[in-house]
């Protein structure tokens, strides 16, 4: 396998990032800076802030869980765990500007105290076993190669009976698919896998699944109007992927539309 990791980190790089999020807040008049009202620029997986929400309930997130959220961002989700969710949340990301922004970001919202990120690999994260309650990604997995190791990490931070949970993209017929995507611009830095091969990585890392559920159909739509609302308010993806991010989007909706990708979101156990 190579080593992608310089590539990835240079894929998502860009400049002032949380004070063009807060400018384009105060120009789309947010409301008052909270962490919702954040979430169409700093969400960015399909169905964004709606997804999220789902996600913590379908995994069952618990008030006061040490969370890890592996590939945070700008830390949209790890602040939706914390203000809504009451988790402690320490996020972890490769990119340098994504972790200075989301620590901004998360002062600016009050949740300094709840919330922490570091820069760090996911296939060498600089915890402790056992760590966390929970490990929580949402579309990262398809920049990571090597998902065994990834899902190995994942499972030594987390404490005996902690869960793994995620929503991701994942190998649809076996086709390719056109580039450029929100998470790569070619195929040298997007790593698909089906479901199958990923529920076995998963087995061989010593996880115990407990739901797994097909999501493509439901989350069609949703990509959709996502794609379509990018250009309604100066808040949304585009501060964070470019002034590209609904024609990229809508390259997605056509792969899961032919069946080429399918998303999946999936509650696992550390025994």
């Amino acid at each position: 396998m190579h080593d992608t990791t310089g590539a990835v980190e240079q894929h998502y790089t860009s400049e002032r990032l949380a004070e063009r999020i807060l400018e384009a807040a105060q120009a789309a008049d947010a409301g008052p800076l909270a962490p919702a009202a954040l979430a169409a620029a700093d969400e960015f997986h399909t169905g964004g802030l709606l997804t999220t929400r789902e996600l913590a309930s379908f995994a069952d997130i618990q008030r006061g869980w040490k969370v890890l959220d592996i590939g945070s961002g700008i830390g949209g989700p790890a602040r939706i765990l914390a203000s809504e969710f009451g988790c402690i949340v320490t996020g972890v990301d490769l990119t340098p500007e994504f972790v200075r922004s989301a620590r901004v970001l998360t002062e600016r919202c009050g949740l300094a105290a709840q919330v922490t990120f570091v820069e760090g690999n996911a296939l060498a994260l600089p915890f402790e076993d056992g760590e966390f309650d929970a490990v929580w990604t949402q579309h990262v997995v398809m920049n990571i190669e090597d998902r065994e190791t990834l899902y190995r990490q994942a499972w030594r931070v987390l404490r005996p009976g902690g869960v793994l949970t995620f929503f991701d993209i994942l190998r649809g017929s076996g086709k390719e698919i056109d580039f450029p995507v929100p998470w790569a611009d070619g195929p040298a830095i997007s790593f698909l896998y089906t479901p199958s091969e990923t529920r076995e990585f998963l087995k061989r890392a010593g996880f115990e699944e407990v739901r797994w559920e097909d999501t493509t159909e439901a989350n069609l739509n949703m990509l959709a109007a996502q794609s379509a609302a990018q250009t309604a308010s100066p808040l949304s993806l585009r501060i964070v992927m470019g002034e590209d991010m609904p024609q990229k989007m809508r390259r997605v909706v056509d792969a899961a539309r032919d069946g080429r990708l399918a998303y999946a979101r999936a509650l696992y156990r550390k025994p």
